[in-house]
Order: C-alpha cells, then structure tokens, then sequence
C-alpha cells in the first residue's frame, strides 16, 4: 500500500507590530490623487456621537454582534453654535459576525450595514436625508503592551449610498430612484486603518483593571472613480469604566477631520468635527474562545 504523505500545515501565524502599521499607513497616504484647485478653508462643528455595541459570544470560537449608533449636530457655522444636539446627524445599525482564529487574531464580516444620513445644516439650507448600505469585512489583531493592549484594525468597507435626498426621492438600491443610475455608478471602497492602545489606570492593585485609558488614531483611504486619495482621521481620546465583567462604559473626545470638495462654495473644505463620544458595551458571560470587542465599531 502506498505511503501517505501528511497534509500540509494550514495554519496561518500573524507577526504584525506597529512598525508593520506604519508602514501599511505610509503607503496608503502617499496615495492621494490629483484633486481639482480649489482654494481652501477651515470649518469646525460641534456633534455628538454614541454608540451601543452588543456581543453574543456562542460556543467555540464564533461571536454574533451588533452595533447601534446615533448622532446629532450643531448647526455648521464653524463652530460658533455649541449645541451638539440641535440636529440629527446620523443613525447606523450593523451585525456583525466574528471568527476567533486564534487568541490574537480575529476575523469579522458585517454582511450589510443600514445608514441614514441627516445633511449638514444652517440657516440657508434645509435638513436633507440620504441612505447608504454598506458590506465590511474585518482583521483585527491584539497583542499585549505593558499591563495593557494594543490593537491592530484593518477594515474595508464596500458602499453604495444614495446620490439623491430620499426625502424627495425614494431611495431603490439598485437605481437610486433613477432609472438611468445603475449600482456602479454609486460605489465607492474605503480603506481604513485603526491602531489602539488601551491601558488600565488608578490601579490599586495588579489585576485591578476597572479604570482604563483608551487612545486611537485611524486615517482612511478612498478608491472611487475619480482615484485613490486620503480624506479622513480619527483621533479618539477616552475614559473607560469597568462596570462588570460583561458591561463597560466610555466617555472621550472624539476629533473627526475630513478632506470635503464643496462644488457650490467651490471651496477645499478642511473640517473638523469635535464630538462628545458616549460608547456603552456588553456581552453575555458563556466561556468561550471567542474573544471580546477592543472598542467602538465607529461607522
């Protein structure tokens, strides 16, 4: 009888570190295409975020999840309304299902994502309303640092939004309401990078770790037609309370920064939006390989 030879080993190993990070960030920001000459121009806003973030973890290695957020604006008058709550900015609900590959390394898939988007609005414009559906698959890879974690995301969202405001026009995922306008037409891929550092504070001991300090910085890469270019960042500041073993709660300052073309102001817009970040999680207490969730999903 012939000799079998043992099947290869498929096992994958991640070495990925923070130099590994920056490296893939380098690359993504020298990608910035050739934009029209617009003059350009600074804008603040005052919004709100928050975020609820729900974690089913099953048996074995697969965890089921789902992310709510909503958010509301101040008026866009560069930043002299403070009010982050006098408008409705944004509302988002998306599952999630996740793969524990291995202790560090995480894989994750949200099969559709449902958007609703609130335009920006001052005393000359009114409320506008648009839709978006989106697909997003994950890698998220944990390593230790010091007595905390720091996290690796890497993230590509497929979206299709509505070109039209929905408020005037029903918005068809195929046709956007229009029946010259075909999916294509109204795709776009980002590319999203996201390193985190989460670390306990006022210890009183060494396994106390119920007060934590949570940093992260993630820019983003567009691919649409027009080219691929950088246009967004994050940069997230919070503090984190343990409340349970399966609930926590955050309180930070989120900056949001943005690359925008304004074709009737004919105008770069440079803007910043400064949010108050309310993010809660929890998850039910089955023993699992299933790992839980570092953070915010953000949208």
């Amino acid at each position: 009888m012939p000799r079998l030879n043992p099947p290869p080993d498929l096992s994958i190993r991640f070495r990925c570190n923070g130099q590994t990070f920056l490296t893939i960030i380098g690359c993504l920001l020298t990608l910035v295409a050739t934009a029209q000459r617009y003059p350009s121009a600074v804008r603040h806003r005052t919004v709100f975020w928050s975020e609820i973030n729900a974690v089913y973890k099953l048996p074995g290695k697969w965890s089921l999840q789902i992310d709510h957020q909503y958010r509301r604006q101040a008026d866009d008058n560069n930043g002299r309304d403070l009010n982050a709550f006098r408008h409705p900015l944004l509302q988002v609900f998306r599952p999630w299902v996740s793969y524990q590959l291995s202790k560090p390394v995480r894989l994750s898939l949200s099969p559709i994502g449902l958007w609703w988007n609130w335009g920006r609005t001052n005393e000359y414009q009114p409320i506008t309303f648009t839709q978006e559906v989106r697909i997003i698959p994950q890698l998220q890879i944990t390593k230790p640092a010091g007595d905390g974690e720091l996290i690796q995301r890497f993230r590509t969202e497929f979206r299709w939004p509505s070109l039209t405001d929905t408020l005037a026009n029903a918005y068809i995922f195929l046709a956007d309401g229009e029946s010259q306008r075909v999916l294509a037409d109204r795709f776009n891929l980002r590319l999203r990078a996201m390193l985190r550092w989460i670390n306990p504070i006022f210890k009183r001991n060494t396994d106390d770790k119920r007060w934590y300090s949570h940093l992260s910085v993630e820019p983003m890469l567009v691919v649409a037609d027009a080219g691929a270019f950088f246009d967004q960042n994050r940069t997230y500041l919070a503090l984190g309370r343990q409340l349970a073993p399966n609930l926590r709660l955050e309180l930070g300052y989120l900056n949001q920064f943005t690359i925008q073309m304004s074709e009737s102001e004919a105008l770069r817009l440079h803007r910043f939006n400064h949010a108050l970040h309310v993010f809660v999680y929890f998850e039910n207490r089955r023993r699992s390989q299933a790992g839980s969730d570092s953070g915010p999903e953000e949208d």
